[in-house]
């Protein structure tokens, strides 16, 4: 056998793969005289500079086979833990020969250069892979997966202003077949993607951190993904922040991750759009620390800073923007002000078919037009802890650090940094793709020996499996043959038609010249940044921008909005209202100057203005209007559906405008006599006054007696929300509420009282034994229940039979 150490094998790269262990370097020295080490050593000094450099390696001095094929060899163990080795990339440093331990429950246990200590260390199947980069799985933090099977587009010389420029001009049809998003995770997979935000699902496979049902077993609560926060998909400006807002700032406070599509696009739209996204008193204000933007282009130097003061975070998807736009979000800028950038690939249709091709844009548009101002190492954290912080999913996923999920994809690195790697990886780069220590994807054998019954696929002349049959309920050539006609999961090489990411606008820029070094379209003789792209924008009026006005370009800046932006003579970073001169009063405390916060009076340091403690009488009433900040306690449940629940103040000084409908969505879990606390907005769902709960708790228990009421009384609003009881005729024992617009085929409705009565329905309480407990027509109905109110008429909602 011949021996090499880990060290030695990351200078060589490839090496001879038929050849035997990984030991010290010295025995590599003894062992190899036939070996050409002088020119191994002559050609690899730049390899081992830039690994140790961006790496970070630790050498733990580990010997390790080398596979005679493949870059992954298995022995299969007698216990329920995998041991994996190789050059691990752990959070803070790397490991040449390093390990990590994964529980039977599929969590990392161990990571760095012992483990032998751990539970489970003994008899685990051990996975060496001495020329692969171990990595966690990485995170496609945006992604449009309802639109996978269409080509990418075409846009020759032509770019945008906006994406309402080009959206019904270019062709973008959602998928036609049933598997389309299938053949979308295929995809991400293959590439070492193990969870999304896709904007749509398929079940198994990769987890679908914006779907509940499909995130494959996490704790993370479900991402809020929204394409139109401002509600303008009929791409209409609104003035004055009249936009029609997706969620309101307690809506947003109360979300884990918040995601939502931000200025995409260079015009004046695109800074109006941001505008009433960052000003809480005349907008909603989204720029906080669990909101991340998708895009962020069209944005100022002042816009960046006020986004990472806040924690919030960027989504980057420079290939989308550069195939689109030209241009793209001035990630370096953001990243200089402490910022937090994921990566997301955007859609095929202008972006990237998975995240290492993404991650392969970023780093060329950094070589070529950033300098080389991001290293390897905060690159790839795009990709794996930035992305999970972004989404709420830290503490699962993102890093191999113990008691995170075992979301992990292993690299072929022959010749390569370990980084790069990942970046420059082709359609047999990923060897090994672990969701929570179970495998998905990689080398057969290695697979086969984790998993039974997985499907082997011809990747490049590569042998891989691919455990479709067991996650989709399909197999692999199944789903290949429904997607015949479809842009393929898999390219041997740059994946055919792919969008540019080399930005450039007709009559603008086209790429980088003699006299323009940076190919923004200045020359460098006059250009404020002539080493970095800083194209005139056309929200720019004609001019690079320069915030503060001191002649040099915003990314070349050191202090691209000078030390005191509002010139109050405080530092922008001390300064508690940095955009705005104030006295720096901060009533609450919470570093957010009286002058710039919308409710002064409200610690609220992380999020917008949080629901003010109110009434539900003050809900009702008319006190607070639509759309306002709520948060009521000590209520009492009086009844629920599959949506929401109904409760009722017991200390409010009258019965009248004490109760109210509080929607949450989806099941509530609560019960009638629950004592609850709710946060929220107002809100008038087709004239049925809610509290839309951003959250809601149990605090205790409580009753509520029913009041007795006139049917008159029981058809006003002030009894809307209220736990009655109502003695009038049956007017009608059928009736039919297509009158009033509605279908009712899944209803029972009674008419009590005649048509200025009300009716009794079945919302909360459906049973069979309804007609023999309300009676018949022309008979007087005594009924308990919580007034509602649908289609034009006051309804009454019996809770159980006891109600009759």
């Amino acid at each position: 056998m011949r021996h090499f150490s880990l060290l030695a094998l990351l200078l060589i790269g490839c090496g001879d793969k038929d050849t035997g262990t990984v030991e010290e370097a010295d025995a590599d020295t003894d062992a190899d005289t036939d070996a050409d080490t002088d020119a191994d050593t002559d050609a690899d000094t730049d390899a081992d500079t830039d690994a140790d450099t961006d790496a970070d390696l630790t050498d733990c001095g580990t010997s390790i086979d080398i596979p005679k094929d493949g870059v992954c060899a298995v022995t299969e163990g007698s216990g329920s833990s995998i041991l994996l080795r190789g050059v691990v990339l752990g959070p803070d440093e790397g490991y040449l020969g390093g390990s990590v331990l994964i529980d039977g429950d599929g969590l990392i246990a161990c990571t760095g250069c012992d483990c032998s200590g751990e539970d489970g260390y003994d008899d685990a199947t051990i996975i060496d892979c001495p020329e692969g980069t171990i990595s966690p799985g990485l995170i496609n933090a945006h992604d449009h997966i309802g639109y996978t099977e269409g080509a990418p587009i075409d846009t020759g010389t032509t770019r945008y202003d906006h994406r309402h420029d080009w959206r019904g001009s270019l062709s973008t049809p959602q998928n036609d077949t049933s598997l389309g998003k299938e053949w979308g995770e295929i995809r991400m997979v293959i590439s070492g993607t193990t969870s999304m935000v896709g904007s749509g699902y398929a079940n198994g496979m990769v987890r679908n951190l914006d779907q509940d049902s499909a995130n494959e077993g996490l704790d993370t609560p479900e991402v809020n993904n929204q394409t139109f926060p401002l509600g303008d998909s009929d791409e209409d400006f609104e003035d004055n922040c009249g936009w029609y807002y997706d969620a309101s700032e307690v809506e947003i406070a109360g979300e884990s991750a918040y995601v939502p599509h931000t200025a995409e696009g260079i015009d004046d739209y695109a800074v109006g759009e941001f505008a009433c996204m960052v000003d809480g008193f005349v907008g909603v204000d989204m720029v906080e620390s669990n909101v991340a933007h998708v895009h962020a282009v069209g944005l100022s130097a002042t816009d960046y800073y006020r986004m990472a003061r806040d924690n919030a975070q960027i989504i980057w998807s420079p290939r989308s923007n550069i195939s689109l736009y030209g241009d793209t979000a001035q990630v370096s800028l953001f990243h200089g002000f402490g910022g937090t950038l994921a990566i997301g690939t955007d859609w095929t249709y202008s972006g990237s078919i998975s995240t290492t091709r993404e991650l392969a844009c970023a780093a060329e548009f950094n070589r070529d037009y950033l300098g080389g101002y991001f290293s390897n190492r905060e690159l790839w954290e795009m990709a794996t802890v930035n992305g999970a912080l972004a989404l709420g999913a830290e503490a699962e996923l993102g890093a191999l650090s113990p008691g995170l999920v075992a979301d992990i994809a292993v690299f072929d690195r022959r010749e390569q940094d370990p980084f790069e790697a990942i970046f420059d990886a082709d359609a047999t780069g990923a060897v090994l793709v672990l969701r929570g220590g179970e495998a998905l994807y990689g080398e057969s054998d290695v697979v086969d020996a984790l998993r039974s019954d997985c499907d082997t696929i011809d990747v490049c002349g590569e042998i891989r499996a691919i455990c479709t049959e067991d996650e989709f309920g399909e197999s692999f050539d199944d789903i290949a043959d429904e997607l015949s006609d479809a842009y393929p999961a898999i390219h041997c090489g740059v994946p055919e038609g792919e969008p540019t990411c080399v930005p450039s606008r007709p009559g603008e820029y086209d790429g980088v010249t003699g006299s323009d070094a940076d190919g923004d379209g200045v020359d460098d003789a006059s250009d404020n940044c002539p080493s970095l792209f800083n194209p005139i924008r056309p929200m720019d009026n004609g001019t690079q921008a320069d915030a503060d006005g001191d002649g040099d370009g915003d990314l070349c800046d050191a202090t691209p909005i000078g030390d005191d932006y509002d010139g109050d003579g405080v530092a922008n970073d001390d300064d508690v209202c940095p955009v705005e001169s104030d006295d720096q009063t901060d009533t609450d405390g919470d570093g957010k100057g009286d002058t710039c916060d919308p409710c002064e009076d409200v610690s609220n340091p992380l999020t917008g203005c949080p629901a003010a403690l109110a009434t539900i009488t003050e809900i009702q009433d008319g006190t607070l209007s639509e759309g306002d900040g709520a948060s009521i306690s000590g209520v009492i449940v009086t009844g629920y559906d599959s949506s929401g629940f109904t409760a009722q103040d017991p200390n409010a000084a009258e019965v009248p405008y004490s109760g109210v409908y509080v929607y949450t969505g989806s099941d509530p879990g609560v019960a009638i006599g629950d004592e609850v606390t709710a946060s929220g907005s107002v809100d008038e769902y087709y004239d049925l006054t809610e509290l839309i709960a951003s959250s809601w708790s149990i605090t205790g228990s409580g009753s509520i007696s029913p009041t007795t009421v006139s049917i008159s009384e029981a058809a006003s609003e002030a009894y809307e929300g209220v736990l009655i009881t109502v003695t009038a005729e049956v007017t009608d024992a059928a009736y039919d509420c297509s009158v009033d617009g509605s279908s009712c085929s899944d209803a029972d409705l009674w008419e009590l009282g005649g048509s200025a009565g009300v009716l009794a329905y079945d919302r909360l309480y459906s049973d069979s034994d309804w007609t023999s407990n309300i009676g018949t027509e022309g008979n007087d109905a005594t009924i308990t229940g919580v007034m509602g109110y649908r289609y034009d008429r006051r309804r009454l909602q019996p809770r159980t039979s006891s109600d009759f």
